[in-house]
């Protein structure tokens, strides 16, 4: 492909043919989540993950009053405020509206919107991470196909015009502990490009560090901190690229020194696309939940440097696309949202909390039905 830009030949992106961008597109449409089979997945007479049951004998939870709808997709958050988690979702139609993108807070008891002035527009499978050293939301790109940087600090946002990556929906996104930078990669145009390239963000500029990835291009794949290797970690992903491999993949992928690197012998938990992974403090790095766009899971598996290791089945209800974060005021993992099934207009309401102990269910601690 040639760059629009610079005219030159650019090997870390694909543009798809007509017809492979319409499938392209629908699978955009519903990959705000698609996701794992793991080592157990979902109960027979819920294959598609609904979570109509509780994983553990749990209290009666109270639904909230005021709370947000999860939209097509969304991303959960450690707070820069530290007072609990921190919610970002798109319109529930997947569709961008005229509003803003608001941010709401769960401190464990009830959501909170957080006003602000000078918030993005709404939209839709954009990425987001947070940056521990600068104690900062990062949000980059989304649908409406959109180049925007935007910070959020705990109390306000901020849109920082640079240069940078081509505007992408559902690329992958994490704070890389070992260069102190957020590094992304991958993600798709509305107009069928695929991308392969890798950015670093340093706070006050984008820099291409890699022409090429993890091959096939993916999104969105599963991207994770291991302070422990000094890497991050990325897993599976969905792909349209080469019509000889499945579109779920279940591969594993290291990068450090500046390099991606393929882990053929990682094992893991099979297929997966758009699952979602964590740096735990005292549990290290985890990967849990998604599907393999039939079936979902519930299952958290553990990276201990070289491969994946089952640590516990059905944790959390089976499901897809959900926000996850750990709440380190509360020492729990919180997990809300997520597909009712693969390509289903339902969303969960719901919000879960594990105390991340292998022998312990998640336990249900808002209970609002699927919109």
């Amino acid at each position: 492909m040639i760059d629009r830009v610079t005219g030159r030949r650019d090997r870390g992106r694909v543009t798809l043919p007509v017809r492979l961008r319409r499938r392209l597109l629908l699978s955009a449409t519903a990959a705000s989540g698609l996701v794992v089979v793991g080592c157990s997945g979902g109960d027979e007479d819920d294959p598609a993950g609904s979570g109509a049951s509780a994983p553990g004998d749990s209290p009666t939870p109270t639904p909230s009053t005021d709370a947000p709808v999860m939209g097509a997709s969304q991303v959960l958050l450690p707070d820069p405020a530290d007072a609990g988690v921190l919610l970002l979702t798109g319109p529930p139609e997947g569709a961008a509206d005229d509003g803003p993108l608001l941010p709401w807070r769960w401190d464990g008891e009830a959501w909170t919107q957080l006003p602000s002035e000078m918030a993005p527009g709404a939209r839709s499978f954009f990425t987001a991470t947070y940056d521990p050293a600068r104690k900062v939301v990062v949000l980059f790109g989304g649908d409406p196909s959109t180049g925007e940087t935007w910070e959020w600090d705990g109390r306000r946002w901020r849109g920082l015009d640079v240069p940078g990556p081509d505007g992408v929906m559902s690329a992958s996104l994490a704070y890389d502990p070992a260069t102190g930078v957020v590094t992304l990669y991958g993600g798709n145009e509305q107009e069928g490009d695929l991308h392969g390239e890798t950015w670093s963000w340093d706070g006050a500029q984008w820099g291409m560090i890699a022409g090429r990835g993890p091959e096939p291009i993916r999104w969105p794949a599963a991207v994770v901190a291991d302070p422990v290797g000094h890497a991050l970690v990325l897993y599976g992903g969905h792909q349209v690229v080469d019509p000889d491999l499945p579109a779920a993949l279940g591969d594993t992928w290291v990068w450090a020194d500046a390099r991606w690197t393929s882990r053929p012998n990682a094992a893991g938990p099979g297929r997966l696309v758009n699952a979602q992974a964590l740096d735990h403090p005292q549990l290290g790095t985890l990967l849990l939940g998604g599907s393999d766009l039939e079936q979902a899971t519930g299952d958290v598996w553990h990276w201990d440097g070289d491969r994946w290791l089952p640590m516990a089945q059905g944790v959390f209800p089976a499901r897809q696309a959900f926000g996850l974060a750990y709440d380190a005021a509360r020492d729990v993992v919180v997990l809300t949202g997520g597909l009712v099934e693969p390509g289903s207009p339902q969303r969960h309401q719901d919000v879960w909390e594990w105390s991340g102990d292998p022998n312990d269910r998640a336990v249900q601690v808002d209970a609002r039905e699927p919109a």
